[in-house]
């Protein structure tokens, strides 16, 4: 008997980060679209993306989307913030060659920032290589030519919230550290990493009168929009979550059960190196 064809709107969505950091946009995935199955990768082997070349974060991301196309999945999110700045072009490419649409974080970001802002005048915080690459000012800019961006790196908010330091008074120096040049001079602020909502009342409490823009809950909103016109809603009633990562287990759980308030009951270790599909479709287009 005939295997019957797998309906597509079924497929999961995958969601991918340099660690356990897209978690956070999982998450929101989950409370949007609670009847969708989700699977996460996180190339804990190679975090953080954030102090890479850009050359070397496009490979990165090449491994992890090759290994996630050959799962079979109906879209892809790219939930890393430095992945999107620099990897974002290379898999819509080859998206659209699969015909999956394929996501960043950066654009919902952008788009919600612009619909809040009063004055024009926009902060963004996120590791070093996103603040390099520049792609929030870029965006901004494009959207909205007479908008006023300030870009500030903090790459120690990644530790603390990794650590699960995500209040009191290490954060608020942090935090103060970091945040001090801003105050005063943007009164929206784009949190463009995906651990930096689990720091959002230090981050809150250094610039008060500011409105903190989640890209997490910003990508949430954006997969949501973009699924219904291509037809690919799940019909199925309940949703599923299914881990992957590609080195240590133990703190994967011990960070996820942190970033998703929730016991987490396993995840699966995978090898981005074997069967690298995607790779190999690269080394074929070369001239």
């Amino acid at each position: 008997m005939a295997t019957p064809p797998v309906d597509r709107a079924d497929l999961p969505i995958a969601v991918f980060d340099s660690g356990v950091g897209g978690l956070t946009v999982l998450e929101a995935l989950r409370k949007r679209l609670p009847n969708e199955a989700l699977v996460y990768l996180g190339d804990t082997a190679r975090v953080p993306y954030g102090t890479r070349s850009p050359d070397t974060v496009v490979r990165y991301a090449s491994r992890v989307a090759g290994h996630l196309w050959g799962r079979g999945i109906k879209a892809l999110v790219v939930a890393c913030n430095t992945a999107t700045t620099w990897a974002l072009g290379e898999l819509e490419n080859e998206g659209k060659r699969r015909g999956i649409p394929v996501l960043g974080v950066i654009e919902p970001g952008v788009s919600k920032a612009l619909a809040v802002t009063r004055t024009g005048r926009i902060g963004v915080i996120g590791t070093e290589g996103t603040v390099r690459g520049g792609r929030y000012e870029t965006l901004l800019r494009a959207k909205r030519p007479d908008v006023e961006v300030l870009s500030v790196a903090c790459p120690l908010f990644v530790a603390l919230a990794e650590e699960g330091w995500t209040d009191g008074p290490v954060l608020d120096l942090v935090a103060e550290r970091y945040l001090a040049p801003l105050r005063g001079k943007v009164d929206t602020l784009i949190l463009g990493c995906t651990h930096y909502p689990l720091l959002r009342g230090g981050i809150a409490r250094a610039l008060p009168d500011v409105v903190l823009v989640d890209s997490a809950t910003s990508m949430a909103e954006a997969v949501a929009r973009a699924l219904p016109p291509l037809g690919l809603s799940a019909r199925r009633p309940s949703g599923t979550m299914t881990l992957l990562a590609t080195d240590n287990r133990e703190r994967f759980l011990a960070l996820g059960e942190r970033f998703l308030d929730e016991p987490i009951e396993d995840v699966e270790i995978v090898d981005l190196d074997a069967g690298d599909e995607w790779l190999e479709h690269l080394r074929a287009a070369a001239p």
